[in-house]
């Protein structure tokens, strides 16, 4: 039995950078999963606070004008990711909550914004990276979970409370990781 050998990188920030990130390192070191830990924020009227750690379940691109019916996705464009269910739930055991997660292009600074996106996708938590870098683990086959600090509320206050608390949040989820780790099948 050989040991479990760990590589992290940042992808960088935002859904293009996330993306790009993923697809060099996925080439560079043909990694046998890709667990992404970083900080998220919680939509109002979700089940989630801050301090909890979220396992996506499911990765939704939103579009603040898509959910208003202004605009669009084109058909063929992928808007909906799974993560891989058995290390999803590795992590869930470790301590995370399911939880389906919006990635938007932008922060929502707005509190009316925010419920809209919550209520008309369904979505427990909002990241920037989390559906760029599923879609780059999908287009080269490569299993994708993320485990993910609740820093904040998303709306008016959220940029101020994700400084309060993104280190904590960030803790918070390398720890479910860590504790998750052991458990991972490596054959």
């Amino acid at each position: 039995m050989g040991a479990l050998v760990v590589t992290a990188r940042a992808v960088g920030v935002g859904l293009p950078m996330a993306a790009v990130g993923a697809t060099t390192h996925i080439a560079e070191l043909r990694p046998r999963a890709v667990v992404l830990v970083g900080t998220c924020g919680a939509y109002p009227g979700s089940r989630l606070a801050i301090g909890d750690v979220v396992s996506p379940r499911q990765l939704r691109l939103i579009d603040a004008s898509v959910v208003a019916g202004t605009a669009q996705f084109p058909e063929p464009m992928s808007v909906v990711s799974d993560s891989h269910s058995g290390i999803a739930a590795g992590l869930e055991k470790a301590g995370a909550l399911p939880e389906d997660v919006g990635t938007t292009l932008a922060i929502t600074v707005d509190d009316a914004t925010a419920m809209r996106i919550a209520q008309a996708t369904g979505a427990g938590a909002e990241h920037l990276e989390a559906h760029g870098v599923a879609t780059s683990c999908a287009a080269h086959g490569v299993p994708f979970a993320a485990a993910l600090g609740v820093a904040n509320i998303v709306g008016a206050r959220g940029r101020e409370d994700w400084r309060v608390n993104h280190r904590s949040a960030a803790e918070a989820a390398t720890k479910i990781v860590l504790r998750w780790l052991p458990t991972f099948k490596r054959d």
